[in-house]
């Protein structure tokens, strides 16, 4: 039970991140007019790679020794001042906190990100049936770019859930299992994404929580995984009610 919410949990968490990202590299790959074969092919590889990337973040962290050693007496470290024993902070305690930082900040660009789609913003794709090798390499620079981005973002909510040093090998198969699923279901997840736009500020509110945790613990204090996952669980239920009443609603309406 000790693994098996927490591993649940990141593997709907790391799906539902995922999303954006599928998205990202599905409308990316329309502007080269591939053929359907070859769409789903580079598709599956962009998936895949992002999984990888999420993977190898994680087995950096897990073998930086130094990261345990305590970080130096310093006003420049930001989690000091939040800290009520600065003096025992490591540089793991600072990677925590910048990773809340980081996945904040991605959850307010991503939010201005689909005010900005809902406000009338498109996609374009490309009309013409050609496309030339500096369009290739632009989309595929552009994507491997962006894919670091979003890994970011799971990378920290995965240490945020789960114990990097005791729960690695738990955290990759969730990662990947999480890939799998983008990669057979990123076509019915992302029309319910789009007929349900409530799920997408889900999202958003969830990774500020697990931000919230992660600048807790950066700051040595103690923000425990059983309580991250209470809460997600409380957003996921109260996402679920309001879904079901606005069904309700409309159902009266009509």
């Amino acid at each position: 039970m000790d693994v098996i919410l927490p591993f649940a949990s990141l593997v709907f968490l790391s799906a539902g991140l995922g999303i954006d990202n599928g998205l990202l590299i599905e409308f990316s790959l329309k502007s080269l007019n591939l053929e359907p074969k070859k769409h789903l092919m580079w598709r599956s590889i962009a998936l895949v790679i992002a999984a990888l990337l999420r993977i190898g973040f994680l087995f950096s962290l897990s073998r930086l020794d130094f990261l345990e050693n305590k970080l130096p007496a310093s006003r420049w470290f930001p989690n000091r001042l939040f800290s009520d024993h600065p003096d025992s902070l490591t540089w793991m305690s600072l990677v925590l906190f910048a990773g809340g930082l980081i996945i904040l900040a991605l959850a307010i660009w991503e939010y201005y990100h689909k005010l900005r789609e809902e406000l009338g913003a498109k996609h374009e794709t490309a009309k013409n049936g050609q496309v030339g090798l500096m369009k290739v390499l632009a989309v595929a620079g552009y994507l491997m770019s962006m894919n670091i981005l979003f890994s970011l973002d799971s990378v920290f909510a995965a240490v945020a859930i789960m114990d990097l040093d005791k729960q690695f090998v738990w955290m990759v198969i969730a990662i990947l299992l999480a890939s799998v699923i983008m990669i057979w279901g990123m076509i019915p997840i992302s029309a319910i994404i789009s007929r349900n736009k409530h799920f997408g500020v889900l999202m958003l509110s969830i990774l500020a929580v697990i931000s919230t945790k992660l600048l807790v613990d950066g700051t040595g204090a103690h923000f425990s995984n059983g309580l991250l996952i209470f809460i997600i669980a409380i957003l996921l239920m109260n996402d679920a009610a309001q879904a079901v009443i606005d069904r309700a609603a409309k159902s009266r309406s009509a």
